[in-house]
Parts: C-alpha cells; sequence; structure tokens
C-alpha cells in the first residue's frame, strides 16, 4: 500500500494458522502442468488498486473476483474501490475482509472489460529456498512512470526465493516496496501461495512477509467464493 512516501511498516503479530486444505466444493481443478521459469501471462493476472489516498495490488482468483490485502483497503469491509489496468477503470467493492490475517476479496461487476489471467491457488507450499515470484506496483516504478495508468501496465516481476513459513506467513527472500502489498507470491508453477502483507524491522535490515494462500483459501470457502485449485504438490 502507498500512502504519500511513507512506507507502511507493521508490527509482526501472530496470525493465526490456516492450513493448506486439498479438497474444497468451491475449488476448480488446474490441470497438471511442467513447472515455468517465468509466463508473461501472468502479468495479465494482476491489477492496480485505489483507495481513498492509497494504491496497491490486487490478483485475479476468478472471472470477477479479485484477492488483495486488507490493508490496501484500508481494512474496510465495505470500501468501494477503483481497478485500473491502463486506460480501462473500473469499481469494485470489498465482499470479504479478513483483518487478522490482511486478506480482502473484491467483486469487480464489469470485469469482462479487462483481459485477463486467473491464478490458480497453490494446494501447498513449496520447499524452503525454492523459487518464487512476486508480482506488484513498488512505488518506485510509480515515480519513474509518472501515472497510475501506465504503472498498472507494467507490473515489476521480483524472483526470489521461499525463506520460511509459520502460523500463517511466508517470509520472502527479496525485498517488496510500498505499492506491492496486495500482490501475489506465486509458486514455480504459477500457483499463489501468498499475498504480500508487510515488512519488519530486525537488527540485520528489513524482513519481508506475505500471508499464506491458506488464509485465502478459507476466506473464500466462508463467503462461497469459487477458485482454482493448482494440482501441483512441493517443489
Amino acid at each position: 500500500m502507498k500512502t504519500k512516501t511513507f512506507f507502511l511498516i507493521l508490527i509482526l503479530v501472530l496470525i493465526p494458522v490456516i492450513l493448506f486444505n486439498s479438497t474444497s466444493a468451491l475449488a476448480q481443478t488446474q490441470p497438471t502442468t511442467v513447472p515455468l521459469e517465468f509466463h508473461e501471462d501472468w502479468l495479465k493476472g494482476v491489477v492496480l488498486i485505489t483507495y481513498q489516498s492509497y494504491y496497491g495490488t490486487g490478483f485475479w482468483i476468478n472471472n470477477q473476483y479479485i484477492a488483495t490485502a486488507a490493508h490496501v483497503v484500508g481494512y474496510n469491509p465495505n470500501a468501494i474501490v477503483t481497478i485500473i489496468k491502463g486506460t480501462t477503470r473500473l469499481y469494485g467493492r470489498v465482499v470479504a475482509l479478513d483483518r487478522s490475517t490482511d486478506v480482502a476479496i473484491i467483486y469487480v461487476e464489469n470485469a469482462n472489460a479487462f483481459e485477463k489471467h486467473i491464478f490458480p491457488i497453490a494446494r501447498e507450499l513449496p520447499r524452503l529456498t525454492s523459487t518464487i515470484y512476486v508480482i506488484g506496483y513498488p512505488y518506485e516504478l510509480l515515480q519513474v512512470l509518472g501515472s497510475l495508468e501506465a504503472l498498472s501496465e507494467n507490473p515489476r516481476v521480483l524472483r526470489t526465493s521461499f525463506a520460511w513459513s509459520a502460523n500463517g506467513l511466508i517470509e520472502l527472500g527479496g525485498i517488496t516496496d510500498a505499492g506491492n502489498s496486495g500482490g501475489p507470491v506465486l509458486d514455480f508453477y504459477g500457483n499463489v501461495i501468498g499475498i504480500v502483507s508487510f515488512a519488519a524491522r530486525g537488527e540485520a535490515g528489513y524482513m519481508y512477509y506475505a500471508t499464506s494462500a491458506g488464509n485465502l483459501k478459507r476466506l473464500c470457502e466462508e463467503h462461497n467464493i469459487a477458485y482454482i485449485e493448482g494440482t501441483n504438490g512441493i517443489i
């Protein structure tokens, strides 16, 4: 999330453990695929979200619903947000939100106006040190490109490693910035394993965290929102 020029640093709190559930009536199954280095079609799966003076990243989980971090929408369960991709702007409304795990889901009524990639949600987390990807809209790129419209068409891809996971959190092996909040963290197959959430300062510097995609699955199931479940297991 970006507000003016300040980077949101949240105090690390314990988030309840949400286990990955391998079966769900709401989960559609993705065909088995071979690992991908990176597929440019994934860039169509992210959008820029604005709410009041903030902006962040979101991503498609089905044809009409976007997932993001709850703090991107100000933790407001009734927020009306603007979804931007290039010159296309649409309104969306928050229909599900969990403040404790920093997950929100947005309904977009006229979603067919967007060309999109729908991300499947991983069944399991990858092995430690596995390659992962983080896609989003860091603030420094807004400074370079000059407008939200231009930024929305040029998301940044960070290739990094899966460093740690416990209590519904994932530690990222790379650096994210304000504006990346709410963006997808993907395994090597393009399955969502987490949502970029916050940074915490330690003695050695900042550490960067995502909320686990298991928290997103649970919120979808509580609100009867369909999603695609990836079929690839541990990498």
